[in-house]
């Protein structure tokens, strides 16, 4: 089994999307999603939800409204497991206001 250790971006939008999506055969671990208002004038909510290939799917934050320039650490230490087509959806309340950063291992 090979280990990645990895990050990216992803801008919020208002249309609820995964923002990462483990594929077929890895699983991944989430171990940093820190989502950040970039507007200058307008604060914005996000909301976020595991979607599950197989099982319940859970809404870790419903509606947390993120400040002007301020960010908001949804994990605080701990890991989220996204299993075979398991996907992480965002949205916010307002288009390009949000930007989110997400650290995580894919295992294959």
């Amino acid at each position: 089994m090979a280990d990645t250790l990895t990050g990216k971006g992803y801008l919020i939008t208002t249309t609820d999307a995964a923002a990462l999506t483990a594929g077929g055969s890895e699983t991944i671990t989430l171990v940093g999603l820190q989502i950040t208002n970039i507007h200058a004038t307008t604060a914005s909510w996000v909301t976020a939800n595991i979607v599950r290939s197989s099982g319940v799917d859970s809404e870790i934050a419903h509606q947390v409204n993120i400040p002007i320039n301020d960010s908001l650490q949804l994990l605080n230490g701990g890991k989220l497991i996204l299993n075979s087509s398991d996907a992480l959806w965002l949205d916010a309340e307002n288009a390009s206001s949000l930007e989110a950063s997400l650290s995580y291992l894919v295992q294959t």
